[in-house]
């Protein structure tokens, strides 16, 4: 299937250079498209003879072969060349966070359905095996009722100037609540601190609430002393911890007994371990729904859900910062 489905990428940067080697080794690389004239000589010597174009536009024209579009720009960029490469009848895989508003992620999901179009978002994430397990066992009922999921990814940078910590760090774990949840958050609570850039949030805290009084809390930073990157499953029979470091998955049969609320401890088992390759299956699963039409799983529609969540939070966030602090 990969051999039929041509998919060229937008940005060559960091990211986009993953997503360049990846389709390459699949043969769904079409070609690539970058701005910057010394990063469009690397791609040409990492692969030769590959199509490379200046502009989107370029590609749009050219690129006759070419089905889909990766769009590993910058944040800001991402509703433009998303527009761009839906009108012109390709399918399209945007990079997290699929836009930096709701009005502009719905207009990108209205395109799509008016084109018949895949649109797809960059939630790697979701394409973890431990992550599909995680999912599985929640579903199973083993934890029971699940009360509460906890969240962090901390770390010392990487710092950006054109969006905060919210916006950089926490698109992924939203999505990841939404997909475990079931759902989008009945409501949204946020709090965090600006410090290092003015109107910048460098660490955020957020609530969020489903139905059934079920609740998350997520901690995103860019200024902390350790990395830290899990979830923590708090269940009526039984807790799960997600280790995003060694992408294990332990089930502790934990819980505190009925109306006595007495703590009950029968151990813990690793339930799964062992890395997989999320950037790998999220391409193959987009060059999936190229082919077949199949929607995504982490769909515009997914996306969007997870737009509405950031910006709700980070209107409040934005709200309750001094007004000296608010801009540069």
């Amino acid at each position: 299937m990969s051999a039929t489905v041509k998919v060229a990428v937008a940005g060559a940067g960091a990211w986009g250079r993953n997503h360049l080697r990846v389709l390459h080794g699949l043969g769904a690389l079409a070609g690539a498209v970058e701005v910057c004239e010394a990063s469009r000589e690397r791609v040409r010597k990492d692969y030769p003879g590959l199509p490379v174009w200046g502009s989107l536009a370029e590609a749009l024209r050219h690129g006759a072969s070419v089905d889909g579009i990766v769009i590993a720009t910058p944040a800001p960029t991402h509703a433009d060349l998303a527009s761009q490469a839906l009108r012109a009848g390709r399918g399209v895989l945007v990079e997290k966070p699929m836009t930096l508003e709701a009005g502009e992620a719905q207009r990108l999901v209205d395109h799509a359905d008016a084109a018949g179009r895949t649109l797809m978002v960059g939630h790697l994430l979701l394409y973890q095996p431990a992550v599909t397990e995680l999912k599985r066992v929640i579903d199973s009922g083993i934890l029971g009722r699940v009360h509460r999921i906890h969240q962090e990814r901390t770390n010392l940078g990487r710092v950006r100037s054109t969006e905060s910590a919210l916006w950089s760090l926490a698109p992924h774990d939203v999505a990841v609540l939404i997909h475990l949840m079931g759902e989008a958050p009945l409501q949204v609570s946020a709090a965090g601190a600006a410090f290092l850039q003015p109107g910048i949030h460098d660490d955020v805290h957020l609530e969020l609430a489903f139905s059934g009084g079920r609740s998350a809390h997520v901690h995103v930073t860019w200024y902390w002393p350790g990395r830290r990157r899990g979830l923590r499953v708090l269940g009526e029979r039984g807790m799960l911890v997600y280790d995003e470091a060694d992408q294990s998955l332990t089930l502790h049969r934990k819980r505190l007994q009925g109306g006595s609320l007495e703590a009950v401890d029968e151990g813990s088992v690793r339930v799964f371990e062992g890395p997989g390759e999320p950037l790998r299956l999220e391409d193959e699963h987009f060059l999936h729904c190229l082919a077949t039409g199949s929607t995504p799983m982490s769909d515009g529609r997914s996306g969007l859900d997870v737009i509405r969540v950031l910006e709700r939070a980070d209107a409040q966030l934005l709200a309750a910062l001094p007004p000296t602090l608010k801009e540069a």
